[in-house]
């Protein structure tokens, strides 16, 4: 395993995937990382990405109970909004997207910042 990267640090190449790479633009973007669903993160193995990826666990289960509930469907995205820390979590067919960033950021600008970034080929 590489060693730990800062998004938008010198060292992009070592140890973060291709999504993290692409957000690592944003600047309040702390980290970034995609997960199946069932909670395992693909290319990152380190606390930090585990604890990310739980939470984003967490959120995923606690969304699709609260779209059953309210008979809304299944989840496409959910915020938290925090004081400390933002987390987003974006759904696919096969895999979430967990992106974690600091917490005096703006969430709705956030948000179109990283969907933007993500839709740029």
């Amino acid at each position: 395993m590489g060693p730990r990267v800062k998004a938008g640090s010198s060292m992009e190449d070592a140890g973060m995937s291709d999504i993290s790479k692409k957000l690592s633009v944003i600047p309040e973007v702390e980290q970034a990382l995609v997960m199946t669903k069932d909670g395992a993160v693909v290319d990152d193995s380190s606390y930090q990405a585990e604890l990310l990826g739980a939470n984003g666990l967490f959120l995923a289960l606690f969304s699709g109970q609260i779209g059953s509930q309210f008979g809304i469907g299944e989840f496409k995205s959910a915020t938290v909004h925090r004081s400390e820390h933002h987390l987003f979590l974006f759904d696919s067919k096969r895999h979430h997207l967990c992106v974690s960033t600091i917490g005096n950021a703006n969430v709705n600008s956030l948000d179109a910042e990283i969907r933007r970034v993500l839709a740029q080929k």
